[in-house]
């Protein structure tokens, strides 16, 4: 058995009930019970952890922008790629910000 801590952002527009994160916080000393959960066998370990890496690839992609829109980006300082690319993947959950835009 296992210890599974929680951590809350209280900073997320969509926070949690009061309630909520009080039946949170008292799971935290808890264990967690495994006994219902199937051992794996080496080789679905070895598929998942496949997977894993596969999921953790990126692809080149290139793209125009506006000469100010790149300035913008980059002077957000280093690292400033792998903002735009996180931006890219929570517009993909929130095609909302997509219709805005076409």
């Amino acid at each position: 058995m296992g210890i599974r801590k929680y951590e809350i952002d209280t900073d997320n527009p969509q926070m949690l009930s009061d309630e909520a994160i009080i039946r949170l916080n008292a799971l935290n000393d808890r264990p967690i019970d495994y006994s219902d959960i199937p051992r794996s066998t080496p080789e679905e370990l070895r598929a998942g952890r496949l997977l894993a890496i596969e999921m953790r690839k990126k692809q080149m992609f290139s793209l125009r922008l506006k000469k100010t829109t790149i300035e913008w980006w980059k002077s957000l300082g280093e690292g400033y790629t792998s903002i735009m690319a996180r931006l890219l993947d929570e517009a993909t959950r929130h095609p909302e910000w997509v219709k805005k835009c076409l």
